[in-house]
């Protein structure tokens, strides 16, 4: 398997084959294209996510609170409570744990979210810090919503602008070299984009609006990613229009110089909404009244395999990412 996700036919064959025992109090559990899952505790549901960092040195700490955050907003849940595995590779400093821990209390600071628990430990056999996060967030039962409520003529909706986590991670990851080819400024400028990691705003304030029938986060794979597991969990298609997907001018330099697709690069920062057509402004405008852009991209169509992007003149099939762009762009960037 190539890095990142495993592969959506090999999580339906082995993964979701073998989860324990069946569980009437598990209301949604492991299913493509959602981004946590959801347990009924009396008459409250707690809607628990959880995610690794794994392509980032830089912002490890950071990352990780905001990238599982984001998947409990997705339902429209603010996220309450934070736990984190963290693995340090041997010959790892006590200074380089503390800046971790600082990344970690300075997102959960931000987003009022308390760090509950955890481990950490020194692991042989890594070459990185590797955390894993858990997120923990609760709601009234039905008061939430998950990837798999789209509906034909829904209109698809983007946050923010794409690819937002991995451009910030390359710049950061690849300052020295990406200064060499685009210039020190526009490194600069997309370093700055970490601080738009977070979609609890959106997710939230898109919710209450009442309208919204799916919401999703696009990690790896990206927006192609990100829009085809939306479109598995709730078994439809999508058409998207090539231009009005918004997109960062330091994303376009920087994919541009190292020939990756910025569809398919990492997008946590970003969040697709989908929502009835009639009442997409409305959504849009709630949205931006957080300060949080967002603009629509397309439908959704009735056809699960009509999966295109649309252009001036033509439509193609957008293709499934086998793998993020991400980690293409950290060997060149890293060669060694």
């Amino acid at each position: 398997m190539l890095p990142g996700k495993v592969p959506p036919e090999i999580l339906q064959k082995i993964v979701f084959a073998n989860l324990g025992t069946n569980d009437p109090n598990v209301l949604l559990g492991p299913s493509l294209g959602e981004d946590a899952s959801v347990i009924r505790i009396g008459d409250k549901v707690i809607i628990v996510a959880t995610d690794p960092i794994t392509g980032s040195i830089a912002d490890v700490g950071w990352l990780a609170v905001h990238v599982n955050a984001n998947d409990i907003a997705t339902f429209g849940v603010l996220p309450r409570w934070f736990l984190a595995s963290i693995m340090l590779p041997e010959n790892t400093f006590p200074e380089e744990l503390e800046y971790i821990m600082k990344q970690i209390d300075d997102a959960a600071q931000i987003l009022g979210i308390a760090v509950a628990g955890g481990h950490s430990e020194v692991t042989v056999g890594i070459n990185r810090p590797i955390i894993t996060g858990f997120m923990i967030g609760i709601a009234d039962q039905g008061e939430y919503v998950s990837s798999s409520g789209a509906q034909p003529g829904d209109s698809i909706i983007v946050t923010k602008s794409i690819a937002l986590e991995g451009t910030a991670i390359l710049a950061s990851e690849g300052e020295k070299y990406l200064s060499l080819k685009v210039g020190p400024d526009v490194v600069e400028k997309a370093k700055t984009l970490r601080a738009d990691i977070s979609v609890v705003a959106e997710g939230v304030a898109a919710f209450g609006t009442g309208y919204v029938t799916a919401m999703h986060d696009p990690t790896e794979g990206g927006l192609s990613g990100g829009i085809h597991e939306i479109c598995d969990a709730s078994k439809v298609g999508f058409e998207i229009y090539n231009d009005a997907i918004p997109v960062h001018d330091s994303t376009k330099t920087i994919c541009d110089i190292l020939e990756i697709n910025s569809m398919e690069l990492i997008s946590s920062g970003c969040m697709i909404i989908c929502c009835n057509e009639e009442n997409a402004n409305e959504v849009v405008n709630s949205i931006q009244s957080h300060g949080v852009s967002a603009s629509v991209i397309g439908k959704i169509v009735k056809n699960p395999d009509r999966r295109i992007i649309v252009t001036d003149s033509d439509g193609f099939s957008l293709p499934r990412p086998t793998t993020d762009a991400l980690w293409n762009a950290l060997k060149k960037i890293n060669p060694s």
